[in-house]
């Protein structure tokens, strides 16, 4: 791979425009039994610098992550995440051009595929991510991961989802684009994204067409349906899933003439037809309570398109299904998906609580989930936990690490008295002149009070406190009878050299 210079620098961190309030940072640790890249990623609440992008591209610190959501809930760029290790990346360059979709195709970190998208312009993410999804269906991979991974934000705390950017270590990257069936190096990649940007009038012209299904076997059903029976039905090994499904599509569209159906379809969806024995064990199977598409497992999976599908008369029937959960993985840990298009924060509590998740939900998109069966609850809870995105949110912008810069920022201003005598009195801060600052508790909890900052009890300041080695200890301060006070203390060597804490300012209440 060749170098790059400058002004190919630049141009990369221009084609990457994205969320410029924070980035991400991955550094590899290994690689799993599946060889998937296994590493530490972090979020930064800090804008990604033209230093940042410099050293990945030389691959001398941790790889860059961009977030693709612009602060105005728009894109310049977006990805299909395609998370098959050693897929054919040449293929699947050679299916995009032959269904004209304007994708640039890069291997990505664990050998997958990054189906990028680039654009000429500012464009609603909205927009973008149902196009991208249709389009991963159409491909065969449904379902897969689209970045951005949300339409919009749920408040300026929710940053969003990052993606591992291209080219680190550029000489000898395996993050490399494929063009005509073979990588090319970097400045390559950057004319040749350029001249794959797309406007947002041409991305919304660009329409899918389903194969034709020339019966009209699933009218107003899931596409997936419909894709495979304009490509003649499900293929040997997936007839029993297949037709399953056929019968939850019959149940819902001819709930009166369904079982008698299903054989008319067996006939159209099979070659050859399943056998009287296994359709009747479909029919009871698709008759139990709670049962409904099997979106996950072949042979629609690879075809599913569940934005669409929802909006479909015999769709999936679901209004709270849980796509994209993120964990924010801070103290305490919270929990972020989209529904109907709004953003939803979580406690792990109302998570993990259906009743409580329904509260939530419910306020937020102005109708009922369904109540599920206890076991199809949990069956759906542990399956998003799973595929969670973890984003391990920089210490600083936890709880844990907010209270402390409150700590310092207190012990550090300009409210002080000047002598400890003032301590018995006072609710500032002494500085002791011997690498120590003294002060007491109740002065430190008004200013958590004035910063908006929640805490348990005084009990649990104390232990907050004790991590961060501050002392407890009664000292005479003054020769007067009561001239004892109890105090904490603070060392001058426990605390970041002053200009060390970032400029710190609450500009929300944080609940401890």
């Amino acid at each position: 791979m060749g170098q790059v210079n400058e002004h190919g620098t630049l141009t990369f961190a221009d084609l990457f425009q994205g969320y410029e309030k924070a980035h991400g940072r991955f550094d590899p640790k290994g690689t799993s039994e599946k060889g998937k890249a296994e590493g530490k990623a972090l979020t930064y609440k800090q804008p990604p610098t033209q230093a940042l992008w410099d050293v990945h591209i030389a691959g001398t610190a941790p790889g860059l992550g961009i977030i693709p959501l612009r602060a105005d809930n728009t894109v310049r760029w977006a990805v299909i995440d395609i998370d098959v290790i050693g897929i054919d990346h040449a293929a699947l360059e050679a299916k995009c051009k032959e269904l004209g979709l304007p994708l640039v195709i890069c291997r990505s970190k664990s050998g997958g595929a990054h189906c990028f998208l680039f654009t000429s312009e500012p464009i609603a993410a909205a927009l973008v991510v149902a196009k991208l999804s249709s389009w991963a269906a159409a491909l065969g991979y449904g379902g897969c991961e689209i970045f951005p991974k949300q339409t919009a934000r749920h408040d300026e705390d929710d940053i969003g989802n990052w993606l591992n950017m291209p080219y680190f270590y550029a000489e000898r990257t395996t993050r490399y684009c494929i063009k005509d069936g073979a990588p090319i190096d970097l400045p390559d990649f950057l004319a040749y994204a350029d001249s794959m940007r797309v406007s947002a009038e041409r991305l919304a012209g660009i329409e899918i067409a389903i194969p034709d299904d020339p019966d009209n076997l699933f009218e107003d059903g899931p596409p997936c349906l419909q894709f495979l029976a304009g490509r003649g039905g499900f293929l040997s090994g997936t007839r029993n899933d297949g037709m399953f499904n056929v019968a939850i599509y019959l149940k819902k569209r001819f709930p009166d003439e369904a079982e008698g159906l299903l054989n008319t379809y067996n006939a159209k969806m099979c070659d050859p037809p399943l056998g009287a024995p296994e359709i009747t064990t479909i029919n009871k199977s698709a008759n139990k309570k709670g049962y409904d598409y099997r979106c996950r497992k072949p042979p629609i999976a690879a075809h599913c398109n569940r934005r669409e599908c929802v909006k479909r008369s015999f769709g999936i029937d679901d209004n709270m299904p849980i796509l994209s959960l993120t964990k924010l993985d801070g103290d305490p840990v919270l929990w972020l998906f989209e529904l109907q298009g709004k953003r939803i924060l979580l406690d792990t509590r109302e998570l993990m609580t259906q009743k409580l998740f329904q509260e939530k939900v419910g306020q937020a998109i102005c109708d009922y989930p369904r109540t599920m069966t206890q076991e199809n609850w949990e069956q759906k809870i542990g399956e998003a936990m799973r595929q969670c995105d973890v984003q391990t949110v920089d210490e600083d912008d936890t709880s844990v690490g907010i209270f402390r810069q409150l700590v310092h920022g207190y012990a550090r201003g300009q409210a002080r008295t000047t002598t400890k005598e003032q301590l018995l009195d006072s609710n500032s801060p002494f500085i002791t002149g011997e690498g120590e600052t003294w002060f007491k508790l109740r002065g430190l909890m008004r200013y958590l009070d004035n910063q908006g900052f929640k805490y348990k009890s005084e009990h649990h300041l104390g232990q907050m406190l004790r991590a961060m080695h501050c002392e407890p200890s009664t000292e005479r301060v003054s020769s007067k009878p009561s001239g004892s006070v109890r105090i904490w203390k603070l060392r001058d060597r426990d605390m970041p050299p002053e200009g060390g804490d970032p400029e710190f300012k609450l500009e929300r209440t944080i609940e401890f």
